[in-house]
């Protein structure tokens, strides 16, 4: 009988396909627990419930990645500790730790959303066929919930411009830097521990994907949902143009 995982062009294609499921599955973990932690950084009883039905929806984004990755036989790697995912994770949990829940928005539902949309649609659109469907409709959800804390951080904004985005311009070389050296052409802080073998940049190509393109879309999108916030271009468009490449 002629599985999944036979269908597939090449060797290169399976391989670079499973760690496209392995970045996801392992970001959408990463997300999971963030929100969880998140619940413990406010006291109102109905923001606690919203943040882990959260943390419930991006546990349900990486059942759905598993789902796929299992009838596919992909090979699949999930590290939490990974270098760039850890450095993220640890991030949050320094804004956590200080009940700061604006911090946490910030990095969670910007930064790491920016991300995740941008790259889910990217790869898609690739992919097609069920990871196309899979892949888009987890962007959609993921655009809703950066779209709702948008609003939270606009009225941020209009209660002190200047201090908020003093705090964003911290936080964003804080994650940012992390994001950008892990989405780099070559990963500048050595192995992501989720990729099988050599990192997957090598080997995009192989299903019409390529590094700078995603990373590019990527920015591009945090530098709207910026804009959208009402950071200054002036300013967001210099702490993009500093971050590692």
């Amino acid at each position: 009988m002629k599985t999944l995982n036979q269908t597939f062009k090449s060797i290169e294609v399976f391989n670079v396909i499973s760690d496209i499921y392995s970045q996801a599955i392992t970001g959408e973990l990463i997300g999971m627990s963030n929100f969880a932690s998140l619940a413990d950084t406010v006291d109102d009883p109905y923001e606690k419930m919203e943040a882990v039905e959260h943390a419930n929806s991006e546990r349900s984004h990486a059942e759905g990645f598993l789902a796929y990755a299992k009838k596919a036989g992909l090979n699949i790697t999930i590290n939490l500790k990974g270098e760039y995912w850890r450095r993220v994770r640890t991030q949050f949990l320094q804004y956590a730790e200080k009940n700061d829940f604006i911090a946490c928005i910030i990095i969670q539902e910007v930064m790491l959303e920016a991300f995740a949309i941008s790259m889910y649609q990217d790869a898609g659109n690739a992919l097609g066929g069920e990871s196309k469907d899979l892949f888009l409709s987890i962007a959609e959800e993921e655009k809703e919930h950066m779209e709702h804390s948008i609003e939270l951080l606009q009225a941020e904004m209009r209660k002190n411009p200047d201090e908020f985005t003093a705090k964003f311009e911290e936080i964003h070389f804080n994650c940012m830097t992390i994001l950008s050296e892990f989405s780099a052409t070559t990963d500048l802080s050595g192995h992501c521990g989720v990729c099988n073998g050599e990192c997957m940049k090598n080997s995009l190509h192989h299903v019409g994907l390529e590094a700078n393109s995603l990373r590019g879309n990527a920015l591009a999108l945090y530098a709207k949902a910026l804009d959208t916030i009402g950071i200054p271009g002036e300013k967001s468009i210099v702490w993009i143009a500093k971050l590692p490449a």
